[in-house]
This record gives structure tokens, C-alpha cells and sequence, in this order.
């Protein structure tokens, strides 16, 4: 993927232009959102289940971004995650400023943009993500324990296979 350049004076902070924000969430049907038909992101069975696993242990803490029309811009992961645990409305935040081209073109970034970060292994490690031992009632509890077990949801062999493709 080509990398976006943008010059540094529009990121200046003496730049008088402000940047749209969201303004609030709102929940919205699950049945009124409509995919993306053209989103190149897919999404393995895996996968889908991990994110519900995290929705289950934390809360739907990442509202699905839409456009004015329902349009999914961000989100179909957690979409599908928040149908298979059959939830019935879903926090959403309308991006209302977008144009249809800014619209196709962040659909590419968002997901671009956490493929292009990293992790510090050692603050990973340090953090106790991946730690095996102990109940395992006790270690996929995040209400026992604080912290959900993530080796046993899968997490940390996803990130140290995708540690391994960079």
C-alpha cells in the first residue's frame, strides 16, 4: 500500500483549520447498519470470535463508524462480532462530514493505519499477555482476574504472527 503524505504545516498546531470530531455515540439497530459491499477487509470465523470475545470481556468500547445513510465505513468486524452474540443495537458514531471519496479512501486507512503499528515485546511480555498457568476459569475471567487471559483467546499467537510477517 502506498504510504498517504501529507505536508507537517497541516498538522501545525498555529493551522486555524480545525478537524471535524465526533460529537457523540448513538445506538443504532444492528439490522440498519449496511456493509460496505466493496470493504477489501475480510474477516476469518477466527477472528470474528476473538472480537466478540473481547466485546463479551470489555464491553462494545469501539463504536462502528457510519455515514449519514448507515453505511458501514468502520466497523464490519465488530459487526459480525456483535451479531454472532446476538446483541441487538450496537454503538455507532456518524461520520457526517465525509465526502464519498474521503469515505472510500479511510475505509483503506483505518485499517492500514493499525496494520502499520508495532509492538514492544518486551512491555508485551511485561504486561503478562500470553502468561499460561494458573485456573483457567480464573485466567478467562477478566472479572476474577482484571485482565482477560489473551493466550487463551488467541491473541498472542495472532501477535507474534504478525510480528513475524514484518
Amino acid at each position: 500500500m502506498k504510504a498517504i503524505k501529507m505536508p507537517l504545516s497541516e498538522f501545525s498546531s498555529t493551522n486555524a483549520r480545525p478537524y471535524p470530531m465526533a460529537k457523540h455515540i448513538e445506538m443504532w439497530p444492528v439490522e440498519k447498519l449496511i456493509p460496505y459491499a466493496r470493504n477489501p477487509r475480510t474477516h476469518s470465523e477466527a477472528q470474528v470470535a476473538q472480537i466478540a470475545a473481547s466485546i463479551a470481556a470489555f464491553g462494545f468500547n469501539n463504536p462502528i463508524l457510519v455515514d449519514t445513510k448507515a453505511g458501514i465505513i468502520a466497523g464490519h468486524g465488530r459487526l459480525l462480532a456483535a451479531r454472532k452474540l446476538q446483541l441487538q443495537e450496537v454503538p455507532v458514531i456518524v461520520l457526517d462530514h465525509l465526502t464519498e471519496a474521503q469515505k472510500r479512501a479511510y475505509i483503506l486507512a483505518d485499517n492500514q493505519l493499525a496494520l502499520n503499528a508495532g509492538w514492544d515485546e518486551p512491555l508485551l511480555a511485561a504486561s503478562g499477555a500470553g502468561r499460561r498457568g494458573g485456573d483457567d476459569r480464573r485466567r478467562c475471567d477478566p472479572g476474577a482476574s482484571g485482565n482477560a487471559d489473551f493466550a487463551a483467546r488467541g491473541f498472542v499467537d495472532s501477535w507474534k504472527s504478525q510480528a513475524a510477517r514484518r
